[in-house]
């Protein structure tokens, strides 16, 4: 027979106890309901198990006797992951067994407790299995959307060169392979590392982003290996770190390029052994997931000048792939155009159908320093102060006026030596392409570590860019 007890308007999870000692039974589920849990019990496995087929989609987590009379826990715990894998399972037992531990493991189980139930702690570990099963719950409920967001179909582009990287991402994200993603800022890198995710066997687990160069150096190593209670000044709690939170998903260290050289070598233990503690911990935690990298800067570069291991560079550099710059696919500009048109009017009530042919060539013909990053950003502003149905170029921002693909001109004063004449066209090509040396060592015609080499001489003699 099952009971019913919901001590909050608004419960915090949904849980099923099946128990056949009633007094264990009455304990467990007056603990849960004092912290607003909805708790149905049942006495024996088989109503129990017909409970859980009939409501799988809303239980949250399963508590189950492992030896009763009938049917036992192990069926309980079978026939529920049967009737939907995301609920949590914990069984409970007076025989402490080291085999029925184990097979419960193997067969599914999230947790494992002997009687006599100390409910302080059994109250914890029921929170930490509910949040968990949220969190799995979100990433179904999301399966979907998160497919078509962050697979192929929002990555717009049908030029030779993305049609050769699309093929290149299928065939590596069925690997479990380290990948590095190297391109410019606005390239959409993160876009493609989702891609890879969303494609790889691990599609169901999380995709955890770390921004590198977003969180101080000296937090960094807290929020990627998490800590310990009393671990450095501050450190009230224990924190669960993104490598830990990630499970057997995707981490994507973008901007890896930041990352200080005492961080480098503790990621490159992680890459080797798959393992790590917590800082001010001593507890091994093993990973098994993948890692995908990305960076805006020239890696070989930073470890000529000794800013980045060599060691890691070989680590993380298993299979490389370039996100190309707009101004190398400048035939798919179009059709980000059209694609930002229909958000942007979208999202702010405008009906604009078209960019007039002026417009739109002069979008292609600029150099897009930002990239797509960029583009979207132009867009959003045309849409909004659009006045008619049509974007013309009276509609462009100014600076976008001002800027085409190549300068109009270079301005040389008289006297000036052969290699002022260098450094003076180098810095006005910069400043045209808004700092971007790869775009700039193009319109200039030389190797981009030519002009790498060429600006870090300039910046030594105090020119700033």
């Amino acid at each position: 027979m099952a009971k019913h007890l919901n001590t909050t308007e608004e419960s915090m999870g949904q849980v099923v106890i099946i128990e056949d000692e009633s007094e264990s039974r009455k304990a467990m589920r007056l603990a849960l309901a004092k912290k607003g849990y909805h708790v149905e019990d049942f006495n024996d496995g088989a109503a129990g198990i017909e409970h859980i087929r009939r409501h799988s989609g809303d239980i949250d987590l399963v508590i189950t006797d492992l030896r009763m009379p009938g049917t036992d826990g192990l069926t309980v715990l079978r026939e529920t992951k049967k009737a939907n894998e995301e609920i949590g399972i914990i069984l409970v037992t007076a025989f402490a067994s080291v085999d029925s531990a184990v097979e419960a493991m193997k067969l599914g189980a999230d947790d494992y407790l002997t009687k006599p139930i100390d409910l302080y702690e059994f109250r914890a570990r029921v929170s930490k299995l509910i949040t968990n099963t949220s969190l799995n719950r979100e990433v179904a409920m999301l399966q979907s959307r998160l497919d078509k967001q962050y697979g192929f179909e929002n990555i717009i582009g049908k030029s030779a060169v993305m049609e050769r990287l699309f093929e290149k991402v299928r065939v590596v994200a069925g690997t479990n392979a380290n990948v590095l993603l190297l391109g410019e800022s606005g390239t959409g890198k993160e876009l493609f590392a989702n891609a890879l995710h969303q494609h790889s066997q691990k599609k169901g687990q999380r995709f955890l982003p770390i921004n590198c160069a977003a969180i101080p150096s000296e937090i960094l190593e807290s929020e990627l290996f998490g800590h310990e209670r009393g671990a450095f000044t501050g450190a009230v709690t224990r924190k669960i770190g993104k490598f830990e939170l990630a499970g057997n998903g995707t981490i994507f260290l973008d901007e890896i390029g930041d990352m200080n050289l005492d961080l480098q070598a503790k990621l490159l233990r992680v890459l080797e052994n798959r393992e790590f503690t917590r800082v001010g911990g001593s507890d091994m935690i093993r990973i098994q997931s993948r890692f995908v990298f990305a960076t805006n800067r020239n890696l070989m570069e930073e470890v000529r000048e000794g800013r980045f291991r060599e060691d890691l560079y070989y680590r993380i550099n298993v299979v490389t792939l370039q996100i190309p710059p707009l101004w190398q696919r400048k035939e798919d500009i179009p059709l980000l155009v059209k694609h930002f048109l229909g958000r942007f009017n979208e999202d702010h009530g405008k009906s604009v159908k078209e960019l007039d042919p002026a417009a739109m060539k002069a979008l292609c013909a600029y150099a897009w320093p930002g990239n797509i990053r960029e583009l979207r950003n132009v867009m959003e502003h045309l849409v909004i102060f659009c006045k008619g149905d049509r974007i013309t170029r009276e509609d462009f921002p100014e600076y976008l006026e001002q800027r085409e693909d190549r300068p109009r001109s270079v301005t040389i004063p008289v006297g000036m030596t052969m290699g002022q004449l260098e450094q003076e066209a180098i810095r006005q090509m910069m400043a045209h392409c808004g700092n971007n040396k790869t775009r700039a060592a193009e319109l200039l015609d030389i190797s981009l570590r030519t002009l790498q080499r060429k600006v870090k001489e300039m910046e030594e003699q105090g020119e700033t860019f």
